[in-house]
């Protein structure tokens, strides 16, 4: 998924627009995720793309924590 892709449709989120509030927020759960963007919150669409990228930003998080720490 690009960071320009449509995410949910309805609220006319991106993927960006996910990533952004995740990292910004220190996100790290999806209904942390849903209350900050109200994502998944009208059909459910978009539930699983909104979790691939919470999952992904949190495995960034987990490698750039554990590069930090080896340095």
């Amino acid at each position: 998924m690009e960071d320009n892709d449509l995410v949910c449709r309805h609220l006319q989120l991106t993927k960006a627009d996910i990533v952004k509030v995740i990292r910004e927020k220190e996100l790290s759960s999806f209904t942390e995720v849903q209350d900050e963007t109200d994502a998944g919150t009208i059909c459910g669409t978009c539930v699983g793309d909104v979790e691939e990228i919470l999952e992904e930003e949190l495995e960034r998080r987990r490698s750039n924590s554990a590069s930090a720490e080896n340095q």
